[in-house]
C-alpha cells in the first residue's frame, strides 16, 4: 500500500534511527509498507546494505551519486510498489503511532480525484497568503466522510508529501527540467501541485502528529549549500514557476476552486467565531466569511 521514498545524502548518524522509525510507524500499520531509499552517496553503500539485510526486505536501496532530491525521488518512484508514494526527507524521524497511515488510506479511498496530500506546510491560496501555514487544519471539523481532519490546499510542500502512484506516473513525476543534477528540488513540490490541479487532480493537507527531526540541520540549510539552494536555485525555479503558473487570472481560478471544494466538503469548527474562518485573514478576506455557496 505504501512506499516511503527517501532521498539520503551523508547523514550516517541517522540511518538506523530513520529506518527503524519508518518500520515501526508505517511497517507496523498492517497496511503493507516499504522504504525505497535513493542512497545518493555511494561511499555509504555498505551501511545501507547492512540496514537492508537487517530490515528483512522493508528497506529497498537504489544507488546514485549526488543527483539530489528531484531525480532521487523520481528514481525511487520507478521501483516503488506502493499505491501511495510518501516523499520523505533524510532529516525526519517518523512518529511512533501508525495513525497517519490509516488516516491517509481513508481519505485517498474516499476521494478518488485526490492526487497529493501534504503533511508539512500548506497554502490555501498561494498568491494571497504571505507565508505558509503550519499545524493541523483545526478550523474545520473532521471530514464527515472519513472522520479525518484535513483540508483542500492549493500548494503543499516537502516533506512528508504523499502522492497517489497512478497520479505520479500520469503527471510525469517531479519536473527535472527545473534543476541540474545535484541541485536541490526547491519549488518542485509547488510545481507538482499546480500541475496536478491543471490536469484535473486535487491537492490537500493533513498534519502528521509526532514527526521529529534528527537533531541536525538539513544539508540544504548549512554553509554554501544554503546559498546554492535558497539563493540561486530558488531564483531559477521560482522564475520558471511564475512563467508557467504565475498569471493572476490562473492563480485566482485555482484559489476559487480550492475555496469551493473546502466550503462544500467541510464545516467550520467554530461557526460563531468569524476569526476562526481560515479565509478571514492573510489576504484571503475577499472570500468572505466561510459561508457555503448555494
Amino acid at each position: 500500500m505504501f512506499s516511503i521514498m527517501l532521498n539520503y545524502f551523508k547523514r550516517p548518524w541517522a540511518i538506523r534511527r530513520m529506518a527503524s522509525s519508518m518500520a515501526t510507524s508505517c511497517g507496523g500499520s498492517g497496511m503493507g509498507c516499504e522504504a525505497v531509499v535513493n542512497v545518493d552517496n555511494p561511499h555509504e553503500a555498505a551501511e545501507w546494505a547492512a540496514v537492508t539485510l537487517e530490515s528483512k526486505g522493508f528497506v529497498v536501496p537504489v544507488f546514485s551519486s549526488n543527483v539530489h532530491e528531484t531525480r532521487g525521488y523520481n528514481r525511487a518512484a520507478k521501483v516503488s510498489r506502493g499505491k501511495l508514494l510518501v516523499v520523505w526527507q533524510d532529516d525526519q524521524i517518523a512518529p511512533d503511532s501508525p495513525k497517519w497511515v490509516h488516516d491517509l488510506v481513508r481519505v485517498f479511498d474516499a476521494y478518488p480525484q485526490l492526487a497529493i496530500m501534504g503533511m508539512n506546510t500548506f497554502r490555501l491560496c498561494k498568491h494571497l497568503e504571505g507565508t505558509n501555514r503550519w499545524g493541523a487544519p483545526d478550523f474545520w471539523l473532521p471530514d464527515p466522510k472519513t472522520g479525518v481532519r484535513w483540508t483542500y490546499a492549493q500548494n503543499v510542500d516537502f516533506a512528508p508529501l504523499v502522492v497517489r502512484a497512478t497520479a505520479y506516473e500520469e503527471l510525469g513525476g517531479l519536473d527535472e527540467g527545473f534543476s541540474r543534477s545535484g541541485d536541490c528540488g526547491i519549488w518542485g513540490d509547488w510545481e507538482l501541485c499546480n500541475r496536478a490541479w491543471m490536469d484535473g487532480w486535487q491537492t490537500g493537507f493533513m498534519f502528521m502528529e509526532g514527526r521529529q527531526g534528527d537533531g541536525h540541520a538539513g544539508g540544504t540549510h548549512t554553509g554554501g549549500n544554503a546559498e546554492k539552494c535558497w539563493g540561486r536555485q530558488q531564483l531559477v525555479t521560482s522564475s520558471g514557476f511564475n512563467k508557467r503558473y504565475g498569471s493572476p487570472r490562473l492563480q485566482d481560478e485555482l484559489c476559487d476552486k480550492v475555496w469551493g471544494l473546502n466550503m462544500r466538503a467541510f464545516t467550520l469548527a467554530a461557526p460563531d467565531d468569524p476569526k476562526k474562518c481560515p479565509y478571514g485573514a492573510q489576504g484571503l478576506t475577499r472570500f468572505g466569511n466561510c459561508t457555503k455557496p448555494a
